[in-house]
């Protein structure tokens, strides 16, 4: 195997864009999650069917509500919920003798028994075997993995593919340790090389998107052995194809799946479309009108997709829909994805400065996210947080300047008619949370909690 060097372009930790990139790639899966929902394994939509263009209406093997994810963005979440907080690579156990890695496998498990609405052949034979084994989680999981494996000969499913686009997070400014932790989180239920290697190229595209703004499923062909990397580049090239000869529609293996998935992509660009907001949508669209396991293609296509174009791009109607396991929404859901691209760019020592002095930085008191430091308002809520603020009832509003009248702020909601009294008098809401809003010195809102002491 030949690897390019590790470290790509120069990332900036604390840039917005970067972060509303790594925002959409859980925000955009998601929604495409929910969108394949209702046609998994049925009817997709086109002429003549009951939907012309995919619906988020719920339903499916959940059956689900409208808008709810299914078990592609509840396993990212398991992982999320690690990787936001650790390296998911780390060998150092804690307290308790787990390590990240081990962390991740536990949550697999807990949701298996705890949460999981819907889940595939392959990994639920995986946990069920691990949970009669004895030692550490991650050792349980690759032993069960592998065991299926040697019994059938056959163990590449979808399954890990559909979960992989968080790790592509994990580190944006190293593409080896991206594609080790691709292969390690893969391995944990799916042992087939094919199952790990299309982790690795969807990661480190993810990663790409990211960091460098581009869709390129052959960024990681360099990372994959010389054979295998021949086949994945003559795969990929099918996938391109107007009509690939693969079918397409047999996407719960992880190969097709994986071409099923570049194939919405490529078939669907911006030069078609309108541009960026317009391809993220009719590609997702494609993703499942394939057919199929819609929601898992939707959601690996989703993925890249939120990567490239970030969160701001994902439609309103469907951003506001997503919701799903354990009980959360886009809010939390994109918080992860932030905290994962800055933990793994923060290990890297990507906050130091050159002369080695810290950046200086402030956490966002409600998401955790790291933004630029303000003294004037050393704990006022990020900008993602910010934009979630509703009223007293929970409805969302939007908050503005009102230059126009000498200062101050207006508020209104989503029909458009002016928000309630508390609200225009700076009682805010952040999920169910009383915040205070006002207009910032330097211009704009400025949310913050109650307990601030300003």
């Amino acid at each position: 195997m030949t690897a390019a060097p590790s470290a790509g372009p120069t990332v900036d930790v604390l840039d917005h864009g970067l972060l509303d990139r790594a925002s959409g790639a859980l925000l955009a899966q998601a929604a495409g999650d929910a969108l394949g929902v209702p046609y998994e394994f049925a009817a997709p939509p086109g002429p003549g069917r009951r939907d012309e263009v995919a619906v988020m209406r719920g339903g499916g093997l959940g059956p689900y509500a409208p808008g709810e994810w299914s078990d592609d963005t509840q396993m990212s979440v398991c992982v999320a919920r690690v990787t936001a907080s650790h390296d998911v690579l780390s060998p150092v156990p804690d307290a308790f003798g787990a390590t990240p890695l081990d962390d991740v496998a536990a949550a697999f498990e807990e949701w298996r028994t705890g949460g999981a609405s819907d889940i595939g052949t392959q990994t639920a034979a995986v946990l069920r075997d691990a949970a009669a084994r004895r030692g550490p989680a991650a050792q349980r999981l690759r032993a069960a993995a592998e065991a299926l494996h040697a019994a059938t000969g056959r163990s590449a499913g979808n399954g890990a593919l559909m979960r992989t686009g968080v790790v592509g997070l994990v580190a944006l400014d190293d593409r080896e340790t991206t594609a080790r932790a691709a292969r390690a989180v893969a391995e944990l239920t799916h042992t087939d090389p094919l199952a790990a290697d299309s982790c690795v190229l969807w990661s480190e595209a993810v990663r790409v998107a990211v960091s460098e703004r581009r869709l390129d499923v052959r960024a990681g062909l360099d990372l994959l052995e010389p054979d295998a990397a021949a086949s994945w580049s003559a795969w990929i090239a099918d996938a391109e194809l107007p009509r690939p000869t693969a079918d397409l529609r047999q996407n719960g293996f992880t190969v097709t799946a994986l071409q099923a998935a570049w194939h919405a992509i490529a078939t669907t660009t911006p030069a078609q479309s309108s541009g960026e907001h317009d391809h993220l949508r009719d590609a997702l669209q494609a993703a499942v009108a394939i057919g199929g396991d819609t929601d898992t293609v939707a959601a690996i296509a989703g993925a890249l997709l939120g990567a490239r174009y970030g969160a701001r791009r994902v439609p309103h109607d469907w951003a506001a829909a997503v919701h799903g396991w354990p009980g959360i929404g886009t809010r939390v859901l994109t918080a992860l994805a932030r905290r994962t691209a800055q933990g793994g760019l923060v290990r890297a020592g990507r906050l130091t400065l050159p002369d080695g002095a810290h950046r200086p930085a402030q956490s966002c008191p409600v998401c955790g996210t790291l933004v630029d430091q303000n003294p004037r308002y050393p704990r006022h809520v990020c900008a993602w947080c910010s934009a979630a603020v509703t009223d007293e009832a929970g409805r969302p509003v939007t908050l503005s300047n009102t230059t126009f009248t000498g200062g101050g702020y207006t508020a209104f909601s989503a029909d458009g008619t002016l928000a309630s009294p508390d609200v225009l008098a700076g009682r805010v809401w952040i999920g169910g949370v009383e915040h205070r809003a006002q207009e910032a010195y330097f211009g704009g809102i400025v949310v913050q909690p109650l307990d601030d002491g300003r």
